[in-house]
C-alpha cells in the first residue's frame, strides 16, 4: 500500500510544471550608470553600468569626448554578469583640464541598440582638474585608479619608465579600433588619415556618426545584416 502511494506521488510530482529558469544575475530593476564627477589629470576615469537582464544586452560601450577633442572615442566595457566595467585610460585623460563627456550605448547579440543614455546637450560629465584635495576618485567597492607618469617627465623608452604607446590604443577586438583592426600585439592598427570636413564642427552630428559606426562594426562582427528600419 505504501509503495503504491509513493508511486502515485512520484507520478504527480513528475507531471507538475517546473518553474521557469531564472537568470543567474537578474540585474537591477532599472539601468544604473556610475562614473566619477571629478578626477585628477593623468588618472583613469572609471565607468560602471548595471542593466536588467530583460534588456538582453551583450555589449556596453561608452563614447567619450575629452576636453579639446572633436572625436567621440569608443570604450568597450568588460562584462561580468549584468555589470559592465571599464575606464577612460590615463593617457586619454592626459594633462588637459576640463569636462570629459560620456554617451553610453548598449547592444544586443546582433549588434542592435537596446539602450542609449546621454547626449551632447545633457551628457554624463566628469571634470578633470590638476589635483583634488582628497586625491584620485574611484567608484564604490572598486580599487582607486592609479595616476600614470607624465609624458614630459617619463618619455617613451626611457630607462625605468613604463612602456606605453601614444598612437595605438589598447584593444581586445577589431570593433573597438578606429581602423577596424586589432593587431596581434593587443593594440589598434593606426587608422588612415581622414580628410577634414569643411564647415563648423557639430557635436550632435559627430556623435550620431560615431554611434552608427559602432553599430555597423558590431553587426559586421556578428554577421548580422543591416536593419531595413534604419
Amino acid at each position: 500500500m505504501r509503495l503504491a502511494a509513493l508511486v502515485c506521488l512520484a507520478s504527480v510530482l513528475g507531471c507538475a510544471p517546473l518553474p521557469p529558469p531564472q537568470p543567474l544575475d537578474p540585474g537591477p530593476s532599472h539601468p544604473i550608470i556610475e562614473h566619477v564627477e571629478e578626477q585628477e589629470v593623468l588618472t583613469p576615469l572609471p565607468l560602471r553600468v548595471r542593466l536588467p537582464a530583460s534588456y538582453r544586452a551583450k555589449y556596453v560601450l561608452a563614447l567619450v569626448l575629452t576636453w579639446g577633442s572633436r572625436r567621440w572615442e569608443p570604450v568597450e566595457l568588460a562584462r561580468d554578469g549584468q555589470t559592465w566595467r571599464g575606464e577612460v585610460s590615463c593617457r586619454q585623460v592626459s594633462t588637459v583640464t576640463g569636462p570629459a563627456r560620456y554617451f553610453f550605448l548598449a547592444l544586443d547579440a546582433r549588434g542592435e541598440a537596446v539602450l542609449d543614455s546621454g547626449s551632447p546637450e545633457w551628457p554624463y560629465v566628469a571634470t578633470v582638474v590638476g589635483e583634488l584635495p582628497e586625491g584620485a576618485r574611484g567608484l564604490p567597492g572598486e580599487p582607486l585608479p592609479q595616476r600614470c607618469h607624465d609624458v614630459a617627465d617619463c618619455p617613451p623608452d626611457f630607462p625605468g619608465c613604463p612602456a606605453y604607446t601614444l598612437l595605438r590604443p589598447a584593444c581586445r577586438s577589431d570593433v573597438t579600433c578606429d581602423s577596424g583592426v586589432c593587431e596581434w600585439d593587443g593594440y589598434c592598427r593606426v587608422a588612415e588619415p581622414e580628410v577634414a570636413e569643411l564647415g563648423i564642427w557639430d557635436a550632435d552630428q559627430d556623435l550620431a556618426r560615431a554611434v552608427q559606426t559602432i553599430k555597423a562594426r558590431y553587426r559586421t562582427a556578428m554577421g548580422t545584416p543591416r536593419s531595413r528600419a534604419q
